[in-house]
């Protein structure tokens, strides 16, 4: 317990430590050193990271030593605050603080905590450098994580939930703050933050080691910064807010626009300096490894090998509408259910509307506009954590817009009808949040284990995982594995060009049925060429795919030469899938196929060659292939006669799919057995291991672990 609450302290005190750096030493309120802080703590711990010395002696050495270097004093500062008027909303709020804290102080058992939050974390801590690896999590900006780091080192996950917790805490005074430049008491402000504090998806976001609370926080000190015209610093907080979260993004625009708007030309400048600190580190280092600055989104405008531009649309249009969700059905669905945007904010929302009251006041008008901004990334991403970005300025508004009466029973009807057991009364049964008061888990009374045990349905597969695996092995995961709990990160279950082949290679060879292929296949005279390229000249309705191609001289398929060079459009750096003698992988279009797709390689030198051979699994006619030959002159021509068409033997290619697998590093695979989702994949593991060359070694309920052999 001791060492939770110490790693949490020196992490928040190190950060409020550096964040008088750009104070010069006198910060006019301390969650203002804490908004200039982090970013700058974030960026040496990042430093540690890239450069591979983020061990945990470095990590807890930089936190202790940025607070012996800059020892924090707060700024005293007398805002008036009438208490007495204010004492009855104070109590639910502070009653709300302590549930929070007991939950944050207990086990992570949050989906999102127990997978990337803190899983990629702990790798951190084993490895002491980010992962090579090049999946959807490891290439979004890692900000709040990386403060988390020197906590979880010092007291595990829980000081990391405290971190983030504390954050929380911290945008209540600076709620406070806001309210005072928009005119609000400290009373109406202390209103509005009770709101927002009370909603069920900040409490159960802001108590787990999440990143939405944080990202509230730095968005407010940003409005709250050049409110106050400290450009600088309003700049750190910005970036920081794409540090945190990728759609954080919006606050460096914003804040630039505005500036703009008002011509402080100067101040632009500098806050345009602020955010680059932390914006530029993520963004350099996810266009380094993959090409796309905004990696692991953005893959159309920047096509890259690293992900697959259709899986990502394809995630965006299910987020974009949760399941064709009816816009008609969605306030119904934030503010009471819960259970189909996953969270809610409470009943009382309902009454927003009310808000507009208040539109003639200019406070009020800024903060709407400011709350319409911060809405738009949640069009494309209904959850409700998105709401909370703005859920802050959205009280102001109403607090703006009621009398005082009206605003004190909003207030205590959140407090009640907020509370989790009154929630779970109307609730929605699966809608995300708190339930109980875990204090024996807090306080370490009840051990760790059976705690997660009993309130982390998948833990039992982290540990039955955990009994086999080493640090460091191989695994796919087709299940969705909480791996913070487990000793090595498995690839997998969200997209990325890696796992989108791995899943369609096991997809395809797991049918029940054996496969044809259909070979095509054209001939010339034997000449020196400097390519081959086969392009459809017709669309079809699926994905284009290449099982193998094989280049022909004197009837004999001839080796392929590291040196030579492949292509293809679209998806280039999967090319390679249809020449790795493998016919289980294959290279696809991953988009509707269209003419003029096509895929090549080009040799290091002229090669004789009379004849081409492609094996694919879908292919209608020998009219919708050509076969073109890079001659001496560089030009591209006809290669030879139209395709000829034959059906190979049918087979089942599930033996070369585990050696595909095997290649890429894979040594065990996490599955589901049924059939929904990648169930078959399992089921049909479990039918015929012999088949596939893999073998079950646990099995619990309805996931199972395979080992390759």
């Amino acid at each position: 317990m001791l060492w939770i609450l110490t790693g949490a302290a020196v992490t928040i005190a190190g950060a409020l430590a550096l964040g008088r750096l750009p104070w010069l030493g006198k910060p006019r309120h301390w969650t203002f050193a804490l908004a200039s802080g982090a970013p700058l703590l974030s960026l040496c711990i990042f430093a540690l990271l890239y450069t591979g010395n983020a061990t945990n002696d470095a990590l807890i050495g930089v936190v202790t030593l940025s607070c012996a270097l800059f020892a924090w004093r707060p700024q005293r500062e007398r805002e008036p605050v009438g208490w007495g008027a204010a004492a009855l909303p104070l109590v639910p709020l502070a009653v709300y603080l302590v549930l929070y804290l007991v939950h944050a102080l207990a086990p992570e058992i949050q989906p999102d905590g127990v997978t990337y939050h803190l899983g990629l974390v702990a790798e951190w801590l084993r490895t002491g450098r980010f992962a090579a690896r090049l999946g959807f999590y490891e290439m979004l900006p890692l900000g709040l994580e990386t403060l988390f780091a020197p906590a979880v080192a010092i007291g595990g996950f829980s000081a990391a939930k405290l971190v983030h917790f504390a954050f929380l805490c911290a945008t209540v005074p600076l709620m406070f703050r806001v309210g005072r430049g928009l005119g609000l008491t400290a009373e109406a402000s202390l209103w509005a933050a009770s709101l927002y504090v009370m909603a069920p998806v900040v409490g159960v976001s802001g108590s787990a080691a999440y990143t939405d609370a944080a990202l509230v926080f730095f968005g407010l000190a940003t409005f709250a910064l050049l409110q106050e015209e400290t450009d600088g610093c309003a700049g750190l907080a910005a970036g920081f807010c794409y540090a945190i979260k990728i759609t954080g993004l919006l606050a460096v625009p914003a804040g630039l626009g505005w500036l703009l708007w008002k011509r402080r030309w100067r101040g632009a400048m500098i806050f345009l300096a602020g955010a680059m600190v932390s914006v530029l580190p993520w963004m350099l280092r996810t266009f380094l490894l993959t090409g796309n600055p905004l990696a692991p989104l953005g893959n159309r405008i920047f096509p890259n090998s690293a992900f697959h531009a259709v899986s990502e649309e394809s995630l965006a249009r299910y987020l974009a509408n949760y399941g064709n969700l009816s816009w008609m059905r969605i306030p119904w669905a934030i503010t009471v259910d819960g259970t189909a945007l996953q969270g809610l904010i409470g009943p009382v929302f309902l009454l927003l509307p009310l808000a507009l009251l208040a539109w003639r006041k200019p406070a009020a008008r800024v903060v709407l506009g400011v709350a319409l901004l911060l809405l738009l990334p949640w069009t494309r991403n209904l959850g409700t954590r998105f709401v909370m970005p703005a859920l802050p300025f959205l009280c102001f508004a109403l607090a703006l817009a009621l009398p005082r009466p009206a605003m004190l029973v909003l207030v205590l009807a959140q407090a009640i009808t907020c509370w989790p057991a009154v929630v779970d009364r109307y609730a929605g049964q699966g809608g995300w949040r708190l339930h109980g008061f875990p204090w024996q888990a807090a306080l370490r009374i009840e051990p760790e284990e059976a705690y997660l045990t009993k309130n982390l349905f998948e833990y039992r597969y982290a540990q039955m995982v955990a009994r086999h695996v080493q640090p460091g092995d191989g695994i796919l995961d087709l299940f969705a594995l909480p791996y913070a709990y487990l000793p090595t990160v498995p690839i997998g279950p969200l997209e990325s060009a890696q796992f989108d082949n791995l899943r369609l290679t096991l997809t395809a060879a797991s049918r029940p049925n054996p496969e044809i292929l259909i070979s095509g296949r054209t001939a010339w005279p034997l000449r020196f060429v400097r390519g081959v390229r086969i392009r459809m000249t017709q669309p079809i309705p699926t994905p284009w795919n290449l099982a193998e191609v094989e280049l022909v001289r004197d009837g004999h398929t001839i080796p392929v030469s590291a040196r030579w060079f492949l292509d293809a459009q679209p998806a280039p750096g999967d090319a390679w899938l249809a020449i790795d003698g493998n016919r289980a992988s294959r290279w696809s279009s991953w988009d509707q196929s269209a003419a003029g797709m096509y895929w090549q390689v080009t040799f290091d030198r002229p090669m004789p060659l009379d004849g081409v051979r492609v094996l694919m699994p879908n292919l209608s006619g020998p009219q919708m292939l050509a076969f073109e030959t890079q001659e001496m002159d560089r030009q591209w021509k006809p290669a030879g006669g139209p395709a000829v068409l034959e059906l190979t033997a049918p087979r089942l290619y599930r033996r070369s799919a585990i050696e595909f697998l095997k290649r890429q590093g894979i040594q065990w695979i996490v599955v589901r057995i049924g059939a929904e989702g990648n169930g078959p994949i399992g089921q049909a593991f479990l039918m015929t291991p012999e088949d596939w060359g893999v073998e079950l070694v646990e099995k619990a309920d309805e996931v199972a672990l395979f080992r390759l052999r």
